[in-house]
């Protein structure tokens, strides 16, 4: 039997902007297992949002995607197949909770909303006072009559949680859930989260730039830089074995609470420019160990070991 629930293979994506042609993915191939959590993280712009957005059919009017092949439970997603199992099959929690809530309708409104359009079977009202509870929102009667800016930064974003789980989803994907939150609600909310996949066992995808929440959270994990996939492999694989340049840029430049003395190394440089994106490798220019084949040619993705796989001309021995 295949336990993936989500597949992806060859995934690009372009905004077309008045500057030009903006490539924010480039070949990305990924899947998701049943009750798996999925990490992905790397830097602002790396690709990260454009790819899940993409998969939901939400990247907009302006972005040309294609695909090789996406999938969901086995059968392929087109954009009719994707507004049906939007919201209700795959649910998303977006970065910002107060510009993805509308200002001027209930928080009541909005959490009937999706029940409403994917024909809820049993008493609506009740499944929204439920959904609230769960995720912490109390008294739920009352609140559901109130509007967003009613509610505290981290109440909003475990509203979002509830509209995305109130159809009771397979597969959750989770946008920087804990952006601009304070580090006590962080955990709450990664709590929450952590706590209603492991109730429902949906699976998850969560993506965030936040090195320590994919180290708490994830099963496996997706190192994305300039549209593509620079590593991939299990969460142990990507801690202490990583062996992409640019994972291991990353590791280095994350505070290590057993040597709060350790000078932090950054990653020197900026991210490549998406409208006129490098020949070869994306990370060739911040690379320390950049060779010349590196600045002509695309490395491919290729196998360390089980599922860890790296996109490098480097040799890497495991």
């Amino acid at each position: 039997m295949n336990d993936e629930i989500l597949t992806v293979k060859n995934l690009h994506t372009s905004f077309m902007t008045g500057a030009g042609e903006v490539k924010a993915v480039d070949g990305v191939s990924f899947s998701v297992k049943r009750g798996e959590v999925l990490g992905i993280v790397g830097e602002s712009g790396s690709g990260k949002s454009a790819s899940m957005l993409s998969v939901m059919g939400l990247a907009g009017e302006n972005a040309r995607v294609w695909a090789e092949r996406t999938a969901f439970k086995g059968k392929e997603l087109t954009p009719e197949t994707v507004k049906a199992l939007r919201g209700k099959n795959i649910a998303m929690i977006f970065q910002d909770p107060m510009t993805s809530l509308n200002p001027v309708l209930t928080v009541g409104y909005q959490l009937r909303e999706s029940l409403r359009r994917h024909n809820w079977q049993g008493d609506i009202h009740a499944r929204c006072v439920d959904v609230l509870e769960r995720v912490g929102i109390v008294p739920a009667e009352e609140r559901l009559k109130q509007y967003p800016h009613e509610f505290s930064g981290g109440q909003r974003q475990r509203i979002m949680i509830a509209m995305a789980i109130i159809c009771n989803p397979d597969l959750l994907i989770a946008d920087e859930p804990t952006t601009a939150l304070d580090v006590t609600v962080q955990a709450q909310i990664l709590g929450l989260l952590t706590e209603l996949r492991k109730a429902s066992g949906m699976s998850m995808i969560l993506i965030t730039h936040d090195l320590g929440v994919i180290a708490g959270e994830a099963d496996r994990v997706l190192v994305m830089y300039g549209g593509k996939i620079m590593e991939e492999g299990t969460r142990r694989e990507i801690f202490y074995a990583p062996a992409h340049p640019y994972t291991k840029g990353l590791l280095r430049s994350v505070p290590n609470p057993e040597r709060p003395s350790e000078r932090l190394i950054p990653i020197e440089g900026q991210p490549p420019d998406l409208l006129n994106p490098p020949k070869g490798c994306p990370y060739v220019k911040r690379c320390p160990q950049a060779m010349r084949i590196c600045l002509e040619h695309k490395p491919e993705a290729k196998v360390l070991s089980g599922t860890h796989k790296t996109s490098c001309f480097l040799e890497v021995k495991e």
